[in-house]
């Protein structure tokens, strides 16, 4: 019995994060799913605890509290609140059907909307107080919002009722509870070191309250205004830009270059490239970092190699491969995962700032791109063909907190807000150093894409939603 508990405890955060994950997965998002529903797992040892014993319970409101105000953000306050609220309000109630039944319904449904919230905010700009608007574009939407969360609760509360008033009911003690919750923290956080690529747990309220107190995070737009499909060339994204798997290569992914809604403004980030073979636009699988990688190395969505990566190809062709990046190696686990791809170096934080590299402190602190651009130059002059790929860091949000020297031109004629002007000039910054390389070395073929829009402002401006979701920056060089 005490064996059927145990699995029936573990399995139904599981069960509430299936569907959420493979949505994340299916549709790409932006933001990731873990595999166990924190919030669901902490609702059920709340109801497994004992009824009464008001000073233990006040502890654990006082440590749950102490965490709150510990974390400093108004997210986390707002979250220990709704926590504490759970524990007082199942304090006193009856352990048996009659009551049980009714609180896991209330507050698991709660979780399942603010999941869904989540999902939909950052699959098709949508927010809770905005969920009707969604049928302007899919009429289903509204009716996948409201029945989502009933099936979902649904779908564990058979498990649930079988461990909370059914057949393997036991009570837990308050220091198991503790013991409990430690163990499955500190697991998360064990697993989360070793990779960063996949959330083991999933804190679906903390993810929601921060979606709704940094509004304009991740709100999305792939609907090009009918000014900038006139104005910007399209880059068919089914098309390979490399004609020539023989011939010296660089790839650069652009961090955070995204195509803004004002075209005067996305003209001035593809300024410096004036006279390009090609220069405009094209559009994303996906929306972060290394999900563009994976497109331009020509594997899968999930990083698995289709049939022969692109630095596989320039290596089966003679040429040096080589992947460049100004942060750290564990990120996103590239250290790990991308020898398979055909590269042989791979060159990080650590290992540039060895070979004497400045780091900048912008939106991330790490290898300044002015200094890749300077090491990426050295390894052109000697007499080897290379593929090379290097992944911009300069341009990571918040632009907020970046000290930039100088300000571009384009801040005053285009009477820019100082967020504008930062990333503006920050990423005209790294282009024209791109562009001048590109100059200096005609013999390489240039091929440049932005990875995503910004995602992220501290403010609240709107900044992230005048740029396009999914659509990029593109230019081709040489």
């Amino acid at each position: 019995m005490l064996l059927k508990f145990q699995v029936f405890l573990y399995l139904i955060p599981i069960l509430a994060s299936i569907i959420p994950f493979a949505a994340c997965k299916f549709f790409a998002t932006h933001n990731g799913h873990g595999l166990f529903s924190f919030d669901i797992f902490l609702l059920l040892l709340i109801l497994l605890l004992p009824r009464g014993k008001a000073l233990k319970k006040l502890i654990i409101a006082v440590a749950i509290s102490v965490w709150g105000i510990y974390a400093e953000t108004i997210q986390s306050i707002v979250v220990s609140g709704l926590y504490v609220v759970i524990l007082f309000v199942t304090a006193f109630i009856p352990r048996n059907k009659k009551f049980l039944s009714p609180a896991f319904f209330s507050f698991a449904l709660l979780f399942v909307v603010a999941e869904c919230g989540n999902f939909f905010y950052s699959s098709f700009m949508i927010t809770l107080i905005d969920v009707w608007g969604l049928a302007r574009f899919f009429w289903w939407g509204p009716i996948a919002y409201i029945l989502t969360p009933l099936l979902l609760v649904f779908m564990f509360l058979p498990f649930a009722q079988k461990i909370l008033w059914g057949e393997y009911r036991i009570e837990i003690s308050h220091r198991k509870f503790f013991v409990t919750l430690v163990i499955v923290l500190a697991v998360n956080f064990g697993i989360n070191t070793l990779q960063s690529k996949q959330r083991l747990v999933d804190f679906t309220t903390m993810d929601w309250c921060e979606i709704l107190f940094t509004p304009g995070v991740v709100g999305q737009n792939t609907f090009l205004q009918e000014d900038i499909k006139a104005h910007l060339t399209q880059w068919d994204s089914s098309v390979n830009p490399v004609k020539d798997f023989s011939r010296p290569t660089i790839m650069i992914v652009v961090e955070s270059w995204g195509v803004n809604k004002s075209v005067p403004y996305t003209d001035s980030l593809l300024a410096p490239y004036k006279g390009a073979e090609f220069a405009g636009i094209t559009f994303r699988r996906a929306a972060f970092t290394q999900g563009a990688e994976w497109e331009d190395l020509d594997v899968s969505e999930r990083g698995e190699i289709k049939l022969t990566a692109i630095p596989q190809k320039f290596r089966d062709n003679g040429l040096q491969t080589w992947f460049l990046h100004g942060y750290d190696s564990y990120f996103y686990g590239r250290q790990k995962d991308y020898p398979k791809y055909g590269f042989d170096s791979l060159l990080f934080r650590d290992d540039l700032h060895n070979r004497g590299l400045g780091e900048c402190h912008y939106g991330y602190d790490g290898i300044c791109d002015s200094s890749i651009v300077s090491y990426i130059d050295s390894l052109m002059t000697d007499s080897i063909p290379k593929f090379i790929f290097w992944t911009t860091l300069d341009g990571h949000p918040p632009y907020e907190l970046a000290h930039v020297p100088g300000r571009s031109a384009a801040c005053s004629a285009l009477n820019l807000s100082e967020i504008n002007c930062l990333h503006v000039t920050i990423q005209q910054n790294t282009a024209r150093r791109i562009a001048a390389l590109a100059a200096r070395h005609p013999e390489y073929r240039f091929i440049i894409r932005g990875d995503h829009r910004p995602m992220a402002s501290i403010e609240n401006s709107g900044f992230v939603e005048s740029f396009y979701f999914r659509w990029v920056p593109m230019v081709v060089i040489n």
